[in-house]
């Protein structure tokens, strides 16, 4: 057992060298579980990230199609094309600004730039999607909501982020 309480174990099979590391079972208990609001969604606009006002769920989804192999050598499956899509839905609030930019980016068939972003380890995957869904929903005596559905068009990439204090607002005389 080191000093940060992990214990390691190195496995050897020929020439394949595994090293496995472990939290004591007693640590493991205390594990910090994520919630929900520790991953925000945002998009890029011309003034940097626009986060939704009231964002009240989002959703990351990876998969990929399945290559059947079956060949004199090898039978099995593989990957093949990977679909990458975000969902994300919220509370229409007055003065968001990112109800106006959705709008205006379907007007302009434009496709998006859009983060998810992990709080708690301040990093974040980005990319370009196209928008396959824009829905607002308005039910009386009910919150106005909307839900956003993209597709990835290109890579996924990897991006730190950097916490800085919000600009100071300006007086209103």
């Amino acid at each position: 057992m080191n000093r940060n309480n992990v214990q390691t174990q190195t496995l050897q099979k020929g020439e394949i060298t595994m090293t496995e590391q472990r939290l004591p079972f007693n640590l493991q208990f205390f594990a910090k579980e994520y919630k929900g609001e520790e991953f925000i969604f945002a998009v890029k606009d011309s003034q940097g990230l626009l986060r939704p006002f009231n964002q009240t769920g989002g959703s990351f989804n990876r998969s990929f199609d399945e290559i059947e192999l079956d060949t004199k050598d090898k039978t099995g499956s593989d990957y093949g094309k990977e679909s990458v899509e975000v969902s994300l839905e919220g509370v229409v609030t007055e003065g968001d600004p990112f109800i106006d930019y959705m709008d205006e980016k379907l007007d302009n068939k434009e496709f998006i730039e859009i983060y998810r972003v992990n709080s708690r380890k301040k990093t974040a995957k980005s990319g370009l999607y196209m928008i396959t869904s824009w829905e607002q929903s308005y039910s009386n005596g009910e919150h106005a909501t909307y839900t956003l559905s993209a597709k990835l068009n290109g890579k996924l990439k990897n991006e730190d982020m950097v916490e800085t204090e919000a600009p100071a607002e300006e007086d209103q005389e």
